[in-house]
């Protein structure tokens, strides 16, 4: 029987908003970001949607966005495979100002992405193994690490904006990308 994954990214941060490079580091959500994360939390309500299980990564811009989806009313597991790439010496800076633009950089200080991804299998796993077939599952953790691992199985996936989320299928260890939902795009 299929588990159902819905794997959103965290809503906006400090660092978002001043277009920080923020991976390894973290900063809290704004108060767009928090506007955010209860609009998420409304689409699933309204969809009929109930979570079995929740997991996000370790840091606080995504565990304060999964307490916010849930209202505070389901406990959850913290996973350090789901924290957002490390930028090393780019961590912190301003956006505008990166190297690359667009284009990939290897710079020696910063987590490689085969590095990324394989952690996201691993969290991923952890996850098959502690719940049961039928359920939904929440995860919440960050743009980057979300979009490397959702262009495995659909290279179209856009931007990640705040808030958005992919839905898998997982089903006798296959993951089928079930779809893209911006639930959060148009709040203010």
């Amino acid at each position: 029987m299929v588990k159902t994954l819905y794997i959103v990214r965290h809503g906006q941060t400090f660092f978002n908003f001043h277009h920080k490079t923020q991976g390894s580091c973290d900063s809290r959500l704004t108060a767009l970001g928090i506007r955010q994360a209860k609009a998420a939390g409304d689409y699933f309500r309204k969809q009929n949607i109930h979570f079995d299980a929740a997991y996000c990564s370790t840091q606080e811009r995504a565990s304060d966005t999964l307490e916010l989806i849930t209202d505070h009313k389901m406990p959850y597991t913290r996973l350090k495979d789901f924290c957002e790439k490390d930028y090393g010496i780019f961590e912190g800076a301003d956006e505008y100002t990166l190297p690359w633009n667009g284009d990939k950089l290897d710079a020696p200080s910063m987590e490689r992405d085969d590095h990324v991804v394989e952690r996201m299998v691993n969290g991923l796993k952890q996850v098959q193994k502690e719940t049961e077939d039928g359920q939904n599952i929440l995860i919440v953790a960050h743009g980057d690490i979300i979009a490397m691992f959702s262009k495995l199985y659909n290279s179209n996936i856009p931007h990640f904006s705040c808030c958005s989320f992919v839905k898998f299928l997982y089903d006798k260890g296959t993951y089928t990308f079930a779809g893209f939902y911006e639930p959060a795009i148009d709040v203010e």
